[in-house]
């Protein structure tokens, strides 16, 4: 869901802002300011009985607000550039680095108890430190799989894929006039790359060189990829539009897509909406491009971010922490097991779900998929944007992979020329 430093200017307007002002403004002098966006009902629940119970016990209370999901990032960014920063927020992967190379994140690691340091998976500690600075907390892990529909499988008289060219003949004999073969990300965005990447890993691509100097986008192996996507939707086997919720697509339980690359999360979705829909529901991997080759998908999750001008940064520090690194663990369990089914970067966690990823379709997770993740990349925008454009270009205007990899590349080495 991260070691690179390389354009150090990204933020260059929004930190001249930052440094104008004073810490006192960063928030209300007398609170805490904690900001989501909304959550379903539950688990909105689990944030604000920690706020209450946090407000009962200290002088120095918490206002939590949320916003809709669609005006999050937007909330965050016009909040940074005008110095109105919440204390303690959540941030996304595809947000992190910036938020990182700005300098607007506090170090956490001195105020980490011991306990806490030796029960993060190191991967998932690794994904937040920036210049040797833990700078946000982790409390998720959602790979992403292929969720299938097991009655049209079997109606159809189709088998799991097991490959690239498996793959397409799946979602060509499972498309009919009512129902697309397999659901994609349509909307270009964060969300889109992030589904993206398992393809272009697995077909041996990369988005950046290895030391993050330099494009690697322009090869065969990204446009076989890219032309992947392409046939899927140019052919019509996957819809050209979003449903309104990508992570969290209706038209699978309700038959209208026989195939959904999606993550862990939308197991929550089918099993508090759709319980009737669980006994067809089927869980892979992402095929690879042949048959046998190496599995590769993508783990993504928020974390928990403390704003570096906050005048209050032990309680805010001590706030993030333990919403989901207390000692004591049942949110955590409550969100991974039971609200949220995702998996903990947490030992003692996943030690005390045993029993749990022993079911369906957890042990899938657990036990395979995990195995298989790496995490999602941080890119900066101009970055992003140019992945972005690409897959739209496959998709809606009849361009190549190779086409829409070497403008990706350019698009990219354009930028980089400007932060030089």
């Amino acid at each position: 869901m991260k070691k690179r430093n390389w354009f150090p200017l990204l933020l260059a307007p929004l930190v001249s802002l930052l440094s104008g002002l004073t810490p006192g403004t960063a928030s209300a002098a007398d609170v805490l300011k904690f900001w989501t966006f909304d959550y379903p009902p539950q688990e909105l629940k689990l944030y604000q009985d920690y706020v209450d119970a946090w407000n009962k016990s200290h002088d120095l209370k918490v206002e939590f607000q949320r916003f809709p999901f669609a005006q999050y990032y937007d909330q965050l960014t016009t909040s940074l550039a005008t110095g109105e920063m919440p204390d303690v927020f959540l941030i996304s992967p595809s947000d992190w680095r910036r938020y990182a190379e700005g300098g607007v994140a506090l170090p956490l690691e001195g105020y980490l108890p011991d306990y806490l340091k030796t029960d993060f998976l190191p991967a998932s500690l690794q994904a937040v430190t920036y210049q040797g600075h833990i700078l946000s907390l982790p409390f998720e892990m959602e790979p992403v799989v292929l969720w299938y529909n097991k009655a049209l499988f079997k109606a159809n008289g189709v088998e799991v894929p097991t490959s690239w060219a498996e793959l397409v003949a799946a979602a060509k004999r499972l498309t009919t006039p009512d129902r697309f073969g397999i659901l994609l990300p349509t909307v270009p965005g964060g969300y889109q790359n992030f589904i993206f990447y398992p393809f272009l890993w697995m077909a041996g691509g990369d988005v950046m060189n290895a030391d993050f100097t330099k494009p690697a986008i322009d090869t065969p192996e990204a446009a076989r990829a890219f032309d992947l996507w392409g046939t899927l939707v140019r052919n019509g086997y996957a819809p050209t539009t979003a449903s309104g919720g990508d992570p969290v697509d209706d038209r699978f339980p309700t038959g209208r897509g026989a195939m959904f690359v999606s993550g862990y999360w939308e197991w929550g979705n089918l099993q508090a909406n759709y319980p009737d829909f669980i006994k067809d529901l089927g869980v892979a991997p992402i095929p690879p491009p042949e048959k046998g080759g190496k599995l590769i998908t993508v783990y993504g999750g928020w974390t928990v971010m403390v704003y570096q001008k906050t005048p209050h940064p032990r309680e805010a520090a001590e706030f993030a922490i333990n919403i989901f690194g207390a000692k004591d663990i049942t949110r955590n369990l409550l969100w991974s097991t039971k609200y949220a089914t995702k998996l903990s970067p947490r030992r003692s966690v996943i030690q005390a779900s045993a029993d749990f990823y022993k079911q369906f379709p957890h042990d899938v997770f657990a036990n395979q998929i995990f195995r298989t993740a790496r995490a999602e990349l941080a890119l900066p925008p101009e970055v992003a944007k140019a992945l972005q454009e690409a897959l739209q270009d496959v998709m809606f205007n009849g361009v190549s992979g190779k086409d829409a990899a070497a403008a990706c590349a350019r698009k990219i080495d354009a930028y980089l020329a400007t932060r030089k």
